[in-house]
C-alpha cells in the first residue's frame, strides 16, 4: 500500500468484506501499532490482546473503511483509544493504587520510573490538599475508602448528583495540576488515569 489510490482501494475492497484486504491491512500495520501499545501497557499479553480487539472493531466496522482519509491515522487513534480503556480498567488502578500503598514497584521498569511515580503521587497530594473542604472530603470518602456516589451521599447528608459533581471537578482539578506540574511521560500519563470518572 506505498501508493495513495491503493490504499483506497484496499480499504474499499476490506469495506466490502474482502478477508485479503483485511489481511493487508493487518501485515502493514500490525507491528508498528503493536510497538506502539507496548509502550503504554509493558505486558505482551495485553498489548496482543488490545491489538486484538483494535482490528477485531474495525473489521466489525468494515461498512466504513472506505470513508476513511487516512488509515494511519484511523488505526492509531483506535489504538490510543483501546489503551486509556485498558489504563481506566480496575484491575490495572488497583494494581498502581497497590503499589502506591505498599511502595512495591515490581511492575516498573527501573527505579527512575519509580522516582517518577512518587513523585506523581506527592503532586496529587499536594492538589487534593488544594481543594475546597467539601470537594477534598468527597474525594477522599472515594479514593481512600472506596465509598460509591450513594454512599458519599448518605454520609455527608448531600445529593448524589451533588457527590458527583464535587467527584468530577476534583478530578480535574488534580488532573490540570498533574499536567502544570509534571514532565509529561508514559508514567504520568497512567497515573492520570487513576483520576478518571
Amino acid at each position: 500500500m506505498s501508493y495513495l489510490s491503493s490504499e483506497i482501494e484496499v480499504l474499499q475492497r476490506a469495506g466490502e468484506g474482502e478477508k485479503l484486504a483485511f489481511q493487508q491491512i493487518y501485515e502493514q500495520y500490525a507491528g508498528e501499532l503493536y510497538r506502539y501499545i507496548y509502550l503504554f501497557v509493558r505486558s505482551k499479553e495485553d498489548t496482543e490482546d488490545i491489538l486484538q480487539n483494535v482490528f477485531t472493531n474495525i473489521w466489525l466496522k468494515n461498512d466504513t473503511l472506505p470513508d476513511i482519509i487516512s488509515l494511519r491515522s484511523y488505526l492509531f487513534r483506535a489504538s490510543r483509544n483501546q489503551v486509556l480503556n485498558y489504563l481506566r480498567n480496575t484491575k490495572v488502578k488497583m494494581r498502581v493504587h497497590h503499589q502506591l500503598a505498599t511502595g512495591e514497584g515490581r511492575d516498573m521498569d527501573d527505579l527512575n520510573e519509580q522516582l517518577l511515580f512518587k513523585q506523581y503521587y506527592a503532586i496529587a497530594k499536594d492538589a487534593i490538599d488544594k481543594l475546597p473542604t467539601r470537594r477534598k472530603e468527597v474525594f477522599k470518602l472515594n479514593l481512600e475508602q472506596g465509598l460509591d456516589m450513594h454512599q458519599i451521599a448518605s454520609q455527608l447528608g448531600i445529593s448524589s448528583s451533588a457527590v458527583k459533581q464535587h467527584l468530577y471537578a476534583a478530578s480535574d482539578f488534580i488532573r490540570s495540576y498533574l499536567q502544570k506540574h509534571g514532565e509529561i511521560t508514559v508514567t504520568l500519563f497512567i497515573f492520570l488515569t487513576l483520576f478518571d470518572q
